[in-house]
């Protein structure tokens, strides 16, 4: 198993959950198909998905992180990144509008 590196993860946390809420408040009613007690677990499950993708585990395994973000990824910037990766996640396993 390898190692996590938690603070890489607690980041992409953090943005899943911002990106939820802003989902969430979005939808008819204020409401996701999983309630909020239920929806911790999704939010840590999308954020494990992410972590584990093959654009992070580049990140967390270089030594020189410089630039990274913008030679790897259209969207230039980590935040944007996962933000837009929670998104996707979302609106196809969760919502079932793809995007």
């Amino acid at each position: 198993m390898k190692k996590i590196d938690r603070g890489i993860y607690n980041v992409i946390l953090i943005h899943v959950a911002r990106t939820w809420e802003r989902t969430r408040v979005n939808q008819p009613f204020g409401e996701m198909p999983i309630d909020n007690i239920a929806s911790t677990d999704t939010i840590e499950e999308i954020a494990t998905d992410i972590y584990n993708n093959d654009i992070i585990q580049g990140f967390v395994n270089l030594v020189d992180k410089r630039d990274y973000w913008i030679k790897n990824t259209a969207d230039g910037m980590s935040d944007t990144y996962i933000e837009n990766e929670a998104l996707q996640i979302i609106n196809n396993k969760i919502l079932h509008t793809p995007t």
